[in-house]
């Protein structure tokens, strides 16, 4: 059996395609011209594309269908921090998006995610026959490349014939212990609240903006907590996608108008919810982003995006197309 979606993660090998980062070329009210945000689409992005400077249009934009989704944090987290304190953080990136307010209408934007809880399963997959959980997990060991510039990996799976988001989960790079909790960043830190508010973004469907100041630019400076609050460009991005709790913007080959109707409030997760890493089988498509300079050691057909350090900023380079096996090709934006 041919499944619809793919699981966009680094290390599946299932058939699977990391979504691309992009701006929806839809009926947007805003003028576009004036920001910077892009929009994560079913496409991988195509080598050497600049996605500094702009956004990748091609395939089908992403988004969630209900007006509430969930996510569950790895009741183990990391050995350098409990359980309590990463919840409070943690909660508090998310909120920061769901309780933004749209300019255009006024309302606040037309999703929130709700935390329904720890959760055993510290493993990133999708079962597409049984009960889920969108997954936060800290990795205390990286598991991938380049662990000292990345700093954060979201993994999404989606419909890959209308861009709808199923299951989204992010693992956070606590290698060295340099992850900080407090109000105060120290000048080496690196500060838990901003890398998850990144992170968030990408979990709604946000690929990397353009902007430099945005919260959604791939690059984060250690000792700063500037990412905890969102921009203009932030917002318009995340309302261009959840106008309103009735609407979601979509492509027109979705429906005509753009704009489909949104589901109800209810963040359970595809075919229910569990705690524990249920089997998973050939998830629909997937994606990766990550905060920091990312490698993939998936088998899988996909993209990931980072957001790296600052100081490595500068060193740009793009690994796309790697090839592990005979799986499918991982095709992935890396910063290092």
């Amino acid at each position: 059996m041919v499944w619809p979606w793919r699981t966009h993660t680094r290390r599946r090998a299932w058939f699977k395609a990391l979504v691309a980062v992009a701006i929806i070329a839809g009926p947007f009210t805003l003028p576009r011209q004036t920001y910077a945000f892009c929009r994560t689409t079913t496409d991988p992005i195509p080598e050497n594309f600049p996605v500094l400077t702009q956004c990748y249009t091609g395939g089908l934009p992403l988004f969630w269908r209900n007006a509430c989704v969930g996510y569950s944090i790895n009741r183990s987290v990391t050995s350098n921090m409990t359980l309590d304190t990463a919840t409070t953080i943690i909660d508090k990136a998310f909120a920061t998006w769901s309780n933004t307010t749209c300019p255009a209408s006024g309302d606040k934007v037309g999703i929130t995610a709700d935390d329904l809880g720890p959760v055993d399963c510290d493993e990133v997959n999708f079962n597409p026959n049984g009960p889920n959980q969108n997954v936060i997990i800290f990795r205390d060991s990286w598991p991938y490349n380049d662990p000292y510039n990345t700093l954060g990996l979201t993994t999404v799976t989606f419909n890959v014939n209308t861009g709808e988001i199923v299951d989204a989960d992010m693992e956070l790079n606590a290698t060295g212990a340099k992850l900080t909790t407090t109000d105060s960043v120290p000048s080496t830190g690196y500060d838990l609240q901003s890398i998850v508010t990144h992170e968030a973004g990408h979990f709604f469907g946000l690929a990397h903006s353009t902007n430099p100041d945005a919260t959604m630019y791939p690059a984060y400076t250690p000792g700063t907590s500037s990412l905890r609050e969102l921009t203009s460009d932030d917002i318009a991005g995340i309302c261009s996608i959840y106008p309103d709790v009735t609407e979601r913007t979509v492509d027109t080959s979705v429906i005509a108008s753009g704009i489909l109707a949104a589901g109800p409030c209810d963040p359970t997760p595809k075919h229910g919810f569990t705690s524990s890493c249920d089997a998973a089988s050939p998830s629909e498509s997937s994606k990766g982003c990550s905060v920091g300079a990312t490698s993939s050691n998936s088998q899988s057909s996909g993209f990931a995006l980072g957001l790296v350090l600052a100081s490595v900023a500068a060193a740009i380079r793009r690994r796309m197309g790697q090839t592990r096996g005979s799986a499918p090709t991982t095709n992935q934006n890396a910063y290092s």
